[in-house]
């Protein structure tokens, strides 16, 4: 079974064939200043529908704060999409995805992770 504890996942043991977990992707400026990509589990679940769940909370939480920082300064508002997507959620920017709550089902790992 995997879990999530101070931004890492773990793995506990023998596979749990009904884990899903939650993981957020998000665009991100470095020191450099150029694009990258940025990674942090959210969370691990029994249930497909408990891991879509908080993502969806997730996203829209991040959907809000996206939207205050790009009215800041500026006064106007600028629409950040949510995309309900086959795997979870994307935020864009028009075509740009700043943002993916990705729901992930480990169960495909299985075999590799099995003790023999």
């Amino acid at each position: 079974m995997l879990w999530a504890l101070n931004d890492s996942v773990m793995n506990t043991g023998k596979p749990d064939a009904r884990d899903f977990s939650v993981i957020q992707f998000s665009l991100t400026v470095g020191s450099d200043g150029r694009p990258m990509q940025q990674a942090a589990p959210c969370g691990s679940f029994a249930s497909v529908e408990a891991a879509f769940d908080l993502a969806r909370k997730l996203a829209d939480e991040e959907a809000e704060r996206l939207e205050a920082i790009k009215t800041e300064g500026t006064g106007e508002s600028r629409l950040v999409q949510l995309v309900d997507t086959e795997w979870g959620y994307d935020l864009r920017f028009g075509w740009l995805i700043v943002t993916r709550f990705w729901v992930h089902d480990a169960s495909a790992f299985q075999p590799l992770l099995a003790e023999p």
